[in-house]
């Protein structure tokens, strides 16, 4: 759109009108009001900033100019502290209160502004020939809302604040981990230089398929894929979902792919297309030991022999205690022996007990639903106990069995197109395994 040119005024009158706020130009009599023209948002690509906003907000097309705002913009990094809020570090920074809580508000937005991270930086754009304190000295700010994501808010010709929110640019680079193991899945996936998050996300995953506190043995093998996402100075700013993960259990190979097997829904396939996810999970609690057996054993406390119908997973007070499949918690209190105890209706008759717990956790309320891997509360002593662990129980039918032992139905199997589409995106997967590999040779050579 054509605009209208602005001559530079004279020095003494831009001091006068430096004193008058920015207003928009009288309306042309053949069309609608035109803008003045202003320089850019400064910092990198500010123009592809706005580029990728989100689809309802309108896009700002430039900053606030006014006479006598003839200087560069600078821009100054500010890092949040403990217990601080935005607008509390703008009004600390010199920021007038009005543009302060404009801007936060309008960042609100698109960012939970309660969840601000100490020691996040905030870079702020500040107008040039304005001093701070001054109404108009903020142009804009911007900040990383998670490590894939910037937001920040720009001024408009009118003098408010536009948010704006686009993808960070990040180096990707998948990643190959494999390795031998010599005490446990876990520890040696982080020891050949998996992040310790992913290798919680994978011993849930083969927590499915295999007891990984007893049937793991030194010498297996396992393979991961990931991606790594980096910044433009080689820091790594953020790893991906595990895309494939393998596993030489003895003289069985358990091989696993992510897919999207419906829009927007991502799950876990065998080799063949069967879905790995079961009913129930074999352990609820990561990283734990089993410290008692189902069956007949002599009570630690009452020095007698009696049934022990539950499995004892042996793990530090306030380990987090996962729900072992979806469903709906019945029951959760004081439980006699038992101490803090929780319990969850499943589908297809089966139902799960968690005893000894220190405390719940927040949603596992009676009557709530919960989802197959939340947290529903924490390792403790509490009832009859001689120290912490969970007292895990598995009823089919009203009846407790033995959750070792118990055999569930396998998860979702892909058929017909999702099928044909599995295999195309397994055989990509075994290609980058492969070429990731000869890299891997060819590096050590």
């Amino acid at each position: 759109m054509p605009c209208r040119r602005i001559l530079r005024p004279f020095p003494i009158l831009a001091a006068a009108l430096a004193l008058i706020p920015a207003a928009p130009l009288p309306a042309a009599e053949t069309g609608p009001p035109l803008p003045v023209p202003a320089p850019p948002m400064p910092g990198p690509d500010w123009e592809s900033q706005f580029a990728m906003l989100q689809p309802e907000l309108p896009m700002p097309s430039r900053t606030v100019f006014e006479p006598g705002m003839g200087a560069a913009p600078v821009e100054r990094a500010l890092e949040i502290r403990k217990g601080q809020s935005l607008i509390a570090l703008l009004t600390r920074a010199g920021i007038h209160a009005g543009d302060a809580h404009g801007a936060a508000r309008e960042l609100a937005k698109v960012m939970d502004l309660r969840r601000l991270r100490v020691g996040e930086t905030v870079t702020l754009t500040l107008a040039g020939g304005r001093k701070p304190g001054v109404s108009g000295a903020l142009s804009g700010l911007r900040m990383k809302k998670d490590a894939h994501t910037e937001v920040g808010v720009g001024r408009l010709i009118d003098g408010s604040f536009q948010s704006f929110e686009r993808q960070r640019r990040l180096l990707q680079t998948p990643v190959s981990v494999r390795g031998e193991i010599a005490s446990s899945l876990y520890a040696d996936g982080v020891r050949h230089g998996a992040p310790a998050a992913l290798m919680l996300d994978v011993f849930r995953l083969f927590s499915y398929s295999v007891d990984l506190q007893r049937d793991i043995q030194p010498g297996d093998r396992f393979e991961l894929l990931f991606d790594r996402y980096s910044e433009a100075d080689g820091t790594v700013a953020d790893y991906g979902e595990i895309q494939y993960a393998a596993l030489q259990n003895g003289g069985q190979r358990m091989q696993f792919y992510r897919f999207e097997s419906e829009p927007g829904v991502f799950e876990y396939f065998d080799a063949e297309g069967e879905g790995v996810r079961r009913a129930l999970l074999a352990t609820p609690v990561d990283s734990a030991r089993i410290t008692s057996s189902f069956g007949k054993r002599r009570h630690p406390i009452l020095g007698y022999s009696r049934m022990h119908r539950g499995v004892d997973f042996g793990a530090p007070t306030g380990t987090p205690i996962r729900a072992a499949g979806d469903g709906t918690v019945v029951s959760r209190g004081w439980k006699g022996a038992y101490g803090r105890y929780i319990r969850i209706r499943h589908r297809g008759g089966y139902q799960t007990a968690y005893a000894h717990l220190s405390r719940y956790a927040k949603g596992s309320r009676q009557g709530r639903r919960v989802k197959q891997g939340q947290v529903i509360g924490y390792v403790g002593s509490s009832g009859l106990s001689t120290g912490p662990h969970l007292h895990y129980e598995v009823l089919v039918n009203g009846r407790q069995v033995n959750p070792v032992k118990l055999k569930l139905p396998s998860g979702k199997s892909l058929k017909g197109e999702a099928l044909a589409g599995f295999r195309l995106h397994r055989d990509e997967i075994d290609r980058k395994l492969d070429e990731l590999a000869v890299g891997a040779l060819a590096d050590a050579g």
